[in-house]
């Protein structure tokens, strides 16, 4: 890209800064979107943000971002940032999508109608799996917090704003919530960057500029470095938000499992939501350690089975949720002879009833069955259906979507060495005698299988 960050020398500290938030940017951007764009108004931040989101995207090899530009209209400058935003982009060979928007002040100020508006244009721009990037960092969440605290905002407005959020068919990212004003200050200063100042900044009317013009300077004298601290709180309180959301609704797809899709992004929020939604279902919660660790690895291929020891069970991954497995004593290899009764297993009861021909799925006419648990070889093959090809034990527990954890534990039917099935699962049941699935007439033993929610199965007399 021609242009691209002419670099002047500079301290190791403003080198430093620039490095620091090379890597946050970074990180915000895993896992790559499908398309870019950086909003800039043609200030020192957004400035920063255009010319480093640039760097990263040549480095790894991406297409060049998209720069967007909201023109408001309320500056006597604003033509001419809209004019350095499009000149600072073509210096660096980016595509600039420049907007002007009509802003007529409502009961909410002239401020926030400007920041609908530019939403609007962020939202029409964005496309499916594309993301935007912002440039707010650490002071303007600090601002945000104190402004939404004056107006006597709740637990999810004080966690102020999010890292990353849908906006669109896209997100939102914010990469630098976490760093300091003065770091970017350092870097735009190595990167000889020359900003256009929005004289409107110093307009003491507006709630912003009061704050960072008049209290701020008094608080950080009394205070040094509290911006951060109350950046801290504010993800803290979003957390808890996000957490304090998932018991109910949609974040739950039945007992003991919770959507992977009802997460928060970030590795921090992400613990912090499975920490509270395990003591919701009032499970003993281990290390936050070990409990992020875990969370690391819920992007892991499919196929893999992270999981977190609970103390009475586990936390397991699987298809696209996380679920509460208890911890179970072996499954009972030896068995027991097929009766008419309830049978308690390991995990489970097993009841075997008498009922008429065609009353009940799983039924089978009387005879020498024997009852087991335990696993199989994944490749045994089974044919419960005559009319279609065999398939194996991994195939027809797959299909029937028994979670990996649950399979040794369901109650195996077996005629002498030959493997029949699962009841409420699969029955090879297709042959005369024994096995005989035909339901034209006599009496017939139903099979069902209900796993219990905790440990062994209590004894049924």
């Amino acid at each position: 890209m021609t242009g691209l960050l002419c670099v002047t020398p500079s301290t190791v500290d403003s080198e430093a800064s620039l490095q620091r938030l090379l890597s946050a940017l970074e990180t915000a951007l895993v896992p790559p979107p499908k398309g870019l764009w950086v909003a800039c108004s043609g200030g020192l931040d957004s400035l920063t943000l255009l010319h480093l989101t640039a760097r990263h995207c040549q480095d790894a090899g991406w297409a060049p971002p998209g720069v967007v530009h909201v023109n408001h209209g309320l500056s006597p400058h604003a033509d001419r940032a809209e004019a350095e935003v499009r000149r600072v982009a073509a210096s660096l060979g980016l595509p600039c999508h420049g907007v002007r928007v009509a802003v007529h002040a409502g009961a909410s100020g002239l401020e926030a109608a400007a920041r609908a508006a530019r939403y609007e244009v962020f939202e029409a721009l964005l496309g499916p799996g594309e993301a935007l990037l912002l440039a707010h960092h650490e002071d303007d969440q600090a601002e945000t917090v104190f402004l939404r605290l004056l107006r006597g905002a709740g637990l999810g407005g004080l966690g102020a704003m999010a890292p990353s959020r849908p906006l669109a068919a896209g997100r939102l990212l914010r990469p630098w919530l976490a760093e300091p004003r003065a770091r970017l200050e350092a870097a735009a200063e190595h990167l000889a960057l020359t900003p256009v100042e929005d004289p409107s900044n110093a307009d003491l009317r507006f709630d912003r500029n009061f704050l960072r013009r008049e209290i701020f300077p008094a608080l950080a004298a009394r205070w040094p470095g509290f911006p951060q601290r109350v950046a801290h709180s504010a993800a803290v309180l979003r957390r808890a938000a996000q957490a304090q959301a998932l018991p109910g609704g949609a974040a739950s797809e039945g007992a003991g499992s919770l959507a992977l899709q009802a997460l928060p992004p970030g590795l921090e929020a992400r613990g912090d939501a499975v920490v509270h939604w395990l003591r919701h279902q009032g499970v003993q919660v281990p290390g936050r350690a070990q409990v992020l660790a875990f969370c690391a690895q819920l992007e892991a291929r499919e196929d893999a089975l992270p999981q977190l020891e609970l103390g009475a069970g586990s936390l397991r991954r699987w298809r696209g949720a996380l679920w509460l497995a208890p911890r179970l004593p072996a499954p009972d290899r030896e068995g027991r002879p097929l009766a008419l009764g309830r049978w308690p297993f390991p995990g489970g009861v097993l009841e075997v009833r008498e009922v008429a021909a065609g009353e009940a799925p799983f039924a089978l006419a009387p005879g020498a069955f024997h009852v087991r648990q335990g696993s199989l070889p994944g490749r045994l093959r089974l044919q419960p259906d005559p009319s279609r090809p065999r398939k194996t034990v991994k195939a027809l527990l797959q299909e029937a979507a028994v979670p990996p954890w649950q399979r040794p534990y369901l109650p195996q039917l077996w005629a002498g060495d030959r493997f029949l099935g699962w009841p409420g699962v699969a029955l090879a049941l297709e042959d005369g005698g024994e096995g005989e699935a035909s339901q034209t007439g006599g009496r017939r033993w139903a099979l069902h299988w209900r796993f219990e929610a905790l440990g062994e199965a209590k004894r049924v007399e």
